[in-house]
């Protein structure tokens, strides 16, 4: 199921429009629009890439009936709106988005994803940044590099990609990337905003935020429904958890 990221927040140091914090109490899917800002933009292909499955099911109260949503097409589309909203910042500010990703070790899977990554990258006109280090290095050589995409001003997005080696503390290194480019939305200040009442995170975990613009853009109507939410993993449970409480579902958690 191909995943998209569709908030836009606030940039730092570098902003451009007038776009701020995701407000999820009032979610509508994003278009391309001439004030988008770059984070916005790195957010949105850094999800389309994903190729992560669901763990959100919706349920009918009566007809029980299920639908196929064709989650390609849509990803499709909003990567078309992605590459008009880069080519107006490059036009219109002379500015490229830029993603970063770390990949330690030769995991075919993790490798396979990254290049997806850089793929989708290349389609929108993307800047695509990444570093590949081999297994056994250390947890201080990741964080060095980790650093030098935080302090680099081409760098709008940074993505460690999981799972590191058993020997790093994942936690650590996830809390390193700086929170106004942690486009995956495992840094404790996005994990923590997103928990809060307001709901205003940077970023929010790709994979769940895909599959509420999934069911907005294919037209499902919410009222009513019951959402199922299996498990309560970081990358896709409780974050999906959490933005199913903001929407008119009547919302079932089973802890797995």
């Amino acid at each position: 199921m191909e995943a998209l990221q569709l908030s836009r927040g606030a940039v730092g140091a570098l902003r451009i429009g007038s776009k701020d914090r995701t407000d999820l109490s009032s979610y509508t899917p994003a278009k391309a629009s001439p004030g988008s800002n770059v984070l916005g933009v790195v957010k949105r292909v850094r999800c389309s890439s994903s190729g992560s499955g669901s763990g959100v099911q919706t349920v009918r109260a009566t007809e029980r009936r299920g639908a196929v949503i064709d989650g390609k097409s849509i990803a499709g589309q909003i990567r078309k709106e992605i590459a008009a909203e880069v080519a107006n910042l490059k036009e219109s500010f002379g500015k490229v988005p830029g993603l970063a990703v770390v990949l330690v070790g030769t995991r075919k899977d993790s490798e396979t994803y990254v290049r997806s990554k850089k793929k989708a990258c290349e389609e929108v006109g993307f800047a695509s940044f990444g570093v590949t280090l081999p297994e056994d290095s250390t947890q201080e050589d990741v964080l060095n590099h980790v650093k030098q995409f935080n302090d680099d001003p081409a760098v709008h997005g940074i993505l460690v990609q999981l799972p590191l080696p058993k020997h790093i503390n994942e936690e650590a290194v996830l809390g390193a990337v700086s929170y106004e480019k942690d486009v995956d939305g495992f840094h404790p200040i996005n994990v923590g905003t997103l928990c809060m009442q307001g709901r205003k995170p940077l970023f929010v975990s790709c994979t769940p935020r895909g599959c509420i613009e999934l069911l907005v853009r294919s037209g499902v109507q919410m009222k009513g429904k019951r959402a199922v939410v299996i498990g309560r993993s970081n990358i896709v449970g409780t974050p999906a958890a959490q933005l199913l409480q903001v929407l008119p579902y009547s919302l079932i958690i089973i802890l797995t």
